[in-house]
């Protein structure tokens, strides 16, 4: 039986092409753009992407629209369940001021999720602006349901185990990404998820973010 592993890509923001980094400051604002991108990608977005790699490990089956909303309210009950609320708060402000100034794309007679669901793995969603939208919105919404960890826990099989939550103290930088990637992971063994190995590799190009399968 061939051994899964992950690795998750991440790019980073300060080594993109200028019109790479255009994408990103009209999503996020000018604003502090590199520390509002290093608390999305190098700080939430790593729990949400080991949540695709759970979702795939424990066989879980659903279409990519709501793997992608499962995993945000994966990545956001774990934050809180850990104690993280205050930056989570804070990352809900800077996101519900991006989907209040961007005009939602859904068309009038759509749900929000059977628009999504009708053009997953076409053009129209391969654009920072258009994907942007779909997952900031779809982050918001997991902060707005407020579900349980346990029951999260519960979709993919998982028991919680009590187990007192290990906290990175790192500053939410790039470099200190593999950090938080550590402890996420070693936080979830010890509440009894069965995480597989996931290592993690910084790219130079911002837009690369995912997750990949490795068969051994």
């Amino acid at each position: 039986m061939k051994y899964m592993k992950y690795k998750i890509i991440s790019g980073r923001y300060e080594t993109g092409k200028e019109e790479e980094q255009t994408g990103y400051r009209q999503l996020f604002g000018e604003d502090n753009i590199q520390y509002k991108f290093d608390l999305y990608f190098h700080w939430y977005n790593l729990v949400h992407e080991m949540g695709h790699c759970l979702v795939e490990k424990y066989g879980k089956q659903m279409s990519k629209v709501q793997e992608e909303m499962f995993v945000n309210e994966l990545a956001v009950s774990y934050y809180r369940y850990i104690g993280e609320s205050e930056r989570l708060r804070e990352l809900e402000g800077y996101l519900q001021a991006v989907i209040d100034m961007v005009p939602s794309p859904v068309p009038e007679g759509q749900t929000f999720t059977s628009f999504f669901e009708s053009i997953w793995g076409t053009e129209a969603l391969n654009n920072v602006m258009m994907y942007g939208f779909f997952q900031l919105n779809s982050v918001l919404e997991a902060m707005h349901k407020e579900k349980k960890f346990e029951d999260i826990a519960k979709e993919l099989g998982v028991t919680l185990q009590a187990s007192k939550p290990l906290k990175c103290t790192a500053s939410v930088t790039s470099s200190n990404a593999a950090a938080f990637l550590e402890a996420a992971a070693e936080n979830m063994r010890s509440f009894g998820f069965d995480v597989p190995e996931i290592t993690l590799e910084l790219n130079d190009n911002p837009m690369i973010q995912c997750a990949q399968t490795i068969m051994e």
